[in-house]
C-alpha cells in the first residue's frame, strides 16, 4: 500500500485513482465495468473518474449510435508517464523473479489463485453482512 500511495503521490493522484488507471490500461471501458472490476459504487467511480480527467489521465466519451452510453480511456501519454515511475520496481521484481524455477512458480501460482479465491469468498461474505444490516 505504501508504494502505491507513493507512486499516486507522485503522479498527483490518490491510490485508488492509479489503480483504476492501471486497470483501465490500454482498454476503454464503461463506468459499469470499472465498478464491477473494483467493487467501488458508481459514485465512487464516478469521483475517480473525473479525477483523473482533472489531471488529464483519461477522457470520457460517449458513444456516436447511443449518446447515453459512456467509455473512459486512458491518454497513452499520461499512461506512460505512470509507467515510469513503476520502471525501477519492475526492474527488480524481473530480477526477483528469476530466481525462481518452475515448481516455485506453480507452487506460488497455486498459493496465489486460492488466496484471491478465499480473499473474493470473504468479501462476498462482508458485503453481504453489510447489506443485512
Amino acid at each position: 500500500m505504501l508504494f502505491h500511495e507513493a507512486v499516486a503521490e507522485n503522479a498527483g493522484l490518490h491510490a485508488t485513482d492509479v489503480k483504476v488507471l492501471r486497470l483501465l490500461g490500454e482498454e476503454p471501458m464503461a463506468p459499469g465495468q470499472l465498478v464491477e472490476h473494483t467493487g467501488l459504487t458508481g459514485a465512487a467511480v464516478t469521483a475517480v473518474v473525473d479525477r483523473l480527467i482533472a489531471a488529464g489521465y483519461v477522457t470520457r466519451e460517449r458513444d456516436e449510435e447511443d449518446r447515453r452510453r459512456v467509455t473512459v480511456r486512458a491518454v497513452p501519454a499520461k499512461l506512460r508517464t505512470l509507467d515510469r515511475l513503476y520502471e525501477a520496481y519492475s526492474a527488480e521484481m524481473s530480477k526477483l523473479l528469476s530466481q525462481y524455477d518452475t515448481k516455485s512458480f506453480e507452487i506460488i501460482e497455486s498459493f496465489l489463485t486460492r488466496t484471491t479465491r478465499l480473499l473474493t469468498e470473504e468479501t462476498a461474505k462482508l458485503r453481504e453482512l453489510t447489506r443485512d444490516s
